[in-house]
Parts: C-alpha cells; sequence; structure tokens
C-alpha cells in the first residue's frame, strides 16, 4: 500500500508529486488518506473517511489494509 498509514504520517505526506511538480498536494483531511494511481500519477482518494486506523481511509481501503498481514 501506498500512501501515510496514520494521521501524523498523511498531515507531512505529499500527493500527486512529478518534476514538474515537486512540492505536490498536501492532505486533506476530508478525503481518504490512500493514494490511488490515475491518470499517470496518484492522487489522494476521493471517498470520505472515518474508518481504520485513525480513522483516515474511507471503508473500502480500510477492508484493504486489514487484510494485509
Amino acid at each position: 500500500m501506498r500512501g501515510p498509514l496514520t494521521r501524523a504520517e498523511a498531515e507531512k505526506y505529499r500527493y500527486c508529486t512529478w518534476a514538474g511538480d515537486q512540492k505536490g498536494r498536501a492532505f486533506d483531511p476530508a478525503r481518504c488518506a490512500h493514494e490511488v494511481y490515475e491518470r499517470g500519477l496518484f492522487y489522494q482518494c476521493s471517498r470520505k473517511p472515518g474508518h481504520g486506523p485513525d480513522e483516515i481511509f474511507c471503508k473500502q481501503h480500510a477492508k484493504r489494509l486489514a487484510a494485509k498481514p
């Protein structure tokens, strides 16, 4: 899994970084913290959080996180 696993990591994490935009985008607490691949870049998931560790993940990504050993 890519991306932060705790709220402290999420607050420091930058999404959508690439050579043309090395600063990327900051964590948005109103969205799931999981990083998803779309159009050649890794973006922050657009679903509502409220599940998983620190309740920073959506229901779908919290299940995936719990399933990993």
